[in-house]
């Protein structure tokens, strides 16, 4: 397996330059605003608060998220 690495950037400036060692290299750039807020995470769940993340595991448990029909359901 390839090695992965991930870098963040200062919020300042107005431009990068990514340059591939070889052909093979792949490259995912994310971008966003700051938040500036708490960040609580649980698996796939971010929330704000721990409390937070309780209710969305709940909420997730008792099926609140909706399902994924299985494929060729109508």
């Amino acid at each position: 397996m390839a090695a992965s690495h991930y870098v963040v950037f200062a919020s300042t400036g107005s431009s990068i330059t990514v340059e591939a060692q070889n052909s093979q290299a792949k490259c995912l750039l994310l971008t966003g605003e700051p938040l500036n807020e708490p960040i609580a995470g649980y698996g796939p769940f971010v929330m704000n608060t721990q409390e937070e993340l309780r209710q969305a595991v709940a909420d997730f448990r008792q099926g609140h998220f909706g399902a994924i029909p299985p494929v060729g359901a109508p």
